[in-house]
């Protein structure tokens, strides 16, 4: 144990914290200069998103109309973001930027919720290790719903705790307004207020703790819940389509974990260690509040995926529960923290989420559109007027609204119709053409026609290949 004397350094969780803390933050940085091109997925929030249309047409957008299919997620979110747009600029990289928000909301409410539980340096080292988790690294570049999401979760759950502690009207009525908002984000958060409602009637046959009032409150924000989105639930039923989210056997080998934690084999390290802390701690889960939540949080949520894929509807989708990756930390870090040899936990804990960064910090399993490398490449050819061509006909608005509201586009003389290039007698321009996108939905029998037509008076003198695009030069006829 001599050779071990270093652990007992009290400032080394600080070390372990602000090098996890240091490295996540220099990969977030380095993914959001090299990977800014966004899915099929990421042109409709834009377009649902877009600060200079009227709130109707908004509305109608999220519905779906002629050239997008509808929303799956709730409003809210896309209202959020819109008005982020209309103060910051409609840009897609603002788009991620929010994403990026709402990362450090969720870490920063992540400390507090675990500070009522266990000291600052250890609340700041979870903190350190969710930040640095793969697949919250991914999403923090994407701007998709995920990680405003994670915050009000955490919020709710941190507001429910304070509830329970405090046990103030002002805390109830808090709670029930984060409730009814935090199931109006995500329906899916529909696990964590049925956790609470458990979490309380367990207690209240264990400790026969006094919390009537709490649990009706809860019961109450699914009620009003309900009556308040009623048109979403019908719309949603009236409008079911084939998903991709289907459950199949490769969801009961490692619960996503695989996915969370960036590759199969740390993915089997954290669920090992999820199995394990279950296990060790077994005869204390009734008695310890924040790891009761937890392994409820957990068993609910799965067993929603399970019963809505094979009954319902299709969510067997890591990104459709990634609320609960830091539910799973703190089931792990509270059921090991009060071990004998808890500092060599914290030291494995650091080995394994510094070496995980460090590989998995961009190995998603599919990379995302090389679309600022595409206008790098166009830009060297000293190519200032850019033709945007979309896959599709009824693609169009999205992927051309999409190219526009790119930063760089600035440096372009950005044209929609090759119209627009015959009419300004231009020598030379390049196109942007969409070619075999990896989106869901891209027909396989598409022959991309529309990459190879002749535009007269000019003549094709090169071309450029790099993911989901094609880069065609062409130049004036002499």
């Amino acid at each position: 144990m001599s050779h071990f004397k270093f652990l007992n350094n009290k400032n080394l969780i600080f070390f372990y914290t602000f090098a996890l803390l240091i490295l996540s933050s220099y990969f977030i940085f380095i993914n959001f200069i090299n990977e800014s091109g966004y899915w099929y997925d990421e042109w409709c929030t834009l377009s649902t998103s877009d600060p200079n249309v009227d709130l109707k047409t908004i509305y109608d957008r999220h519905s779906g109309n002629s050239f997008k299919p509808s929303e799956n997620v709730p409003i809210i979110y896309y209202l959020v973001l819109r008005f982020f747009f209309n103060i910051f600029g409609y840009t897609s990289e603002n788009g991620r930027i929010f994403s990026l928000i709402f990362l450090i909301f969720s870490s920063i409410t992540l400390y507090f919720l675990l500070q009522l539980f266990v000291k600052k340096k250890e609340s700041f080292f979870v903190t350190s290790i969710f930040f640095s988790t793969p697949l919250i690294i991914w999403m923090s570049n994407e701007t998709r719903v995920d990680l405003f999401l994670v915050f009000f979760v955490l919020l709710n759950i941190l507001i429910f705790f304070l509830t329970i502690k405090f046990n103030r009207v002002d805390l109830k009525i808090f709670l029930l307004i984060i409730n009814i908002l935090t199931l109006s984000i995500y329906p899916l958060t529909l696990s964590i207020i049925a956790s609470q409602i458990l979490f309380l009637l367990i207690q209240q046959f264990l400790n026969k703790s006094k919390n009537i009032l709490t649990l009706g409150i809860i019961i109450l924000s699914f009620v009003l819940y309900f009556i308040l989105n009623f048109d979403y639930f019908l719309e949603r039923t009236l409008n079911r389509d084939t998903h991709f989210a289907k459950l199949n056997l490769n969801f009961f080998l490692l619960y996503y974990f695989n996915i969370f934690f960036g590759s199969v084999t740390f993915g089997l390290i954290f669920f090992v260690l999820c199995i394990f802390s279950f296990f060790y701690k077994r005869k204390f889960i009734a008695n310890d509040q924040l790891l009761l939540f937890s392994v409820i949080s957990i068993f609910l949520t799965y067993l929603m995926v399970i019963i809505s894929s094979l009954f319902v509807t299709p969510i067997a989708a890591p990104r459709y529960i990634i609320f609960i990756i830091p539910i799973i930390l703190i089931f792990i870090f509270k059921c090991l923290i009060y071990s004998k040899n808890k500092k060599f936990f914290f030291l494995f804990l650091f080995l394994i989420s510094i070496t995980n960064l460090s590989i998995n910090n961009d190995e998603r399993h599919v990379k995302k559109p090389q679309t600022i490398q595409a206008l790098n490449i166009i830009k060297e050819k000293s190519f200032n007027n850019l033709l945007a061509l979309p896959n599709d006909a009824k693609d169009d608005v999205l992927y051309q609204n999409y190219i526009s509201t790119i930063s760089d586009i600035k440096y372009f003389n950005l044209f929609l119709d090759f119209k627009e290039i015959k009419n300004n007698d231009l020598k030379k321009f390049a196109i942007l053409c969409l070619y075999e996108p990896r989106f869901a939905g891209d027909e396989k029998i598409n022959n991309y026609e529309y990459c190879n037509q002749n535009y007269l008076g000019f003549e094709n003198s090169e071309e450029i290949y790099v993911l989901d695009y094609k880069i065609i030069f062409y130049e004036r006829n002499q």
